[in-house]
């Protein structure tokens, strides 16, 4: 019954930006069925399907508390800034919850390995 207090847990912040990647990632998801992107070419598709798998990839990273995964994920944050500014699809309001995932991965970077 006792319980070891020294129990390795994932910081909250983590967990949340997870979640946060999570929704994204499903964006990412639809973006890449949508015929919305297709419309801008035929590259676009296929660029939100690897965005997809890339995020799904460092939430895993990050899930696994790996400072690779930190830079891997904000790396396709600001990629995915520059294709939305690119199809003429960017408005400020798309960067408030990347810019602060970012902000809040490397407040945090001490906490991964």
């Amino acid at each position: 019954m006792s319980e070891n207090s020294n129990t390795f847990s994932k910081p909250l912040i983590i967990l949340i930006i997870c979640f946060i990647a999570l929704i994204n990632t499903a964006q990412l998801s639809y973006m890449a069925i949508s015929p919305v992107p297709k419309q801008f070419g035929a590259f676009y598709p296929g660029y939100f399907a690897i965005a997809t798998i890339a995020s799904l990839v460092s939430i895993l990273g990050l899930w696994l508390l790996k400072k690779w995964a930190a830079w891997f994920y904000s790396a396709i944050l600001v990629i995915n800034q520059m294709v939305l500014v690119s199809m003429g699809l960017w408005e400020v309001s798309a960067a408030i919850i990347p810019v602060l995932m970012i902000v809040l991965l490397f407040q945090n970077m001490d906490k991964l390995s």
